[in-house]
């Protein structure tokens, strides 16, 4: 039949040596706790187990490789080019356009009807932001359309709604006479302004300064000027060099 009980603490114990044998780390919490009983007890020192602590090893920077673009193709380049260059010729052109039509342009004068504030092949600026907020004033340099194919310049003489008169080479505006500072020569022909000319609400009447060699408003042809003929106001003279300067 079976073993008797000390046949079986037997048994045990010489399972547990050999188990021990086998796998010396093993320590089962029963034997660990008898040995502390022991030491309390005064017997055989037992040094308790420390475990080592885990090695640390130095932290790594991620590395970041750069991955190299690849390379444009020649044609893509060149199109690229074309396609910047364009766009830049298209605003260059677009903004020319809105600066002559709303800003400023060039104009140059030919002949003599503005001697001597103006003389042939003057180079002038002309301004527009004036009469974009404003209206001409008398004695004001302008430039208007006289016909598709050509533009006069002459000074403002009288604003609209005035009523005008050339007599005895004077000139009278509502029946006062006016200080002529810029007429150069007499003004023996008085023309359509012989009698007393009354100007509409948006014309104007204009003369050159050069009062004997001028076609101006006292001229059927030409007449008291509306303002939607005016182009802009005569503001700077650019050459010849030595007469630069702003127009007065």
């Amino acid at each position: 039949m079976g073993q008797n009980v000390d046949e079986e603490i037997e048994e045990n114990v010489r399972f547990c040596e050999e188990l021990m044998k086998r796998n010396p780390d093993f320590v089962p919490e029963e034997s660990l706790s008898d040995l502390d009983d022991l030491d309390e007890n005064g017997a055989d020192d037992v040094t308790p187990f420390v475990p080592s602590e885990p090695e640390v090893l130095p932290k790594r920077e991620p590395m970041i490789k750069e991955v190299p673009s690849p390379p444009e193709k020649s044609g893509t380049s060149v199109w690229k080019t074309v396609r910047s260059l364009l766009i830049c010729i298209v605003i260059a052109l677009a903004a020319g356009v809105l600066l002559t039509k709303f800003v400023a342009n060039y104009t140059l004068v030919e002949g003599s009807s503005m001697q001597p504030t103006l003389k042939n092949g003057n180079h002038l600026i002309v301004e527009k932001i004036s009469y974009l907020f404003g209206e001409p004033e008398r004695f004001d340099i302008i430039v208007f359309e006289h016909s598709a194919n050509a533009n006069y310049i002459k000074r403002v003489i009288g604003l609209p709604g005035e009523q005008v008169q050339i007599s005895e080479g004077k000139i009278y505006i509502n029946d006062k006479p006016i200080y002529d500072e810029y007429g150069d020569g007499s003004m023996d022909d008085a023309g359509i302004a012989s009698e007393k000319l009354t100007l509409g609400p948006k014309e104007y009447f204009v003369l050159g300064d050069n009062r004997e060699g001028s076609e101006d408003s006292r001229s059927e042809t030409v007449g008291p000027v509306s303002a939607d003929k005016i182009i802009g106001r005569a503001w700077l003279r650019i050459l010849p060099a030595n007469e630069f300067g702003l127009l007065h």
